[in-house]
């Protein structure tokens, strides 16, 4: 499976959750990583980084929201850290931080929507380094 179609996928997820429940839980588990690793034929930690530079992408560009996007990402970390053994590349683990540093408002942040303040620019300069 290609990650643009796991992306997809969990965009699709999001959606359903939101609809039925009211709520997107995080609750992904690694042997889905490690599943569409083997499907891909690719490492799980190479995978990953394909996984949150599309999100990153799609969320710069203003295909995806932040809240669908952070969900992504909080997933894929999560059942990262369900396996021990399991690892990640710096990339994803930026593109991570800048995710979660918009979960939250700061003193002096007023009105300003964190996500904008705090993500959006951390983003845009994680992917200037990768063109």
């Amino acid at each position: 499976m290609l990650h643009t179609e796991i992306i997809s996928e969990l965009l699709d997820d999001h959606s359903t959750l939101l609809v039925q429940t009211g709520r997107t839980p995080i609750d992904m588990k690694y042997q889905q990583i490690r599943q569409w690793s083997a499907d891909a034929n690719i490492s799980e930690v190479e995978l990953t980084e394909r996984l949150a530079l599309d999100v990153a992408a799609r969320y710069a560009q203003r295909e995806i929201d932040y809240g669908p996007a952070d969900w992504i990402i909080n997933n894929l970390f999560l059942a990262m850290t369900d396996d021990p053994l399991s690892n990640w590349s710096d990339l994803f683990f930026d593109i991570y931080n800048a995710f979660d540093s918009g979960e939250y408002r700061r003193d002096g942040d007023g009105d300003v929507e964190p996500s904008e303040k705090y993500t959006r620019p951390e983003i845009a300069r994680i992917l200037s380094m990768k063109r």
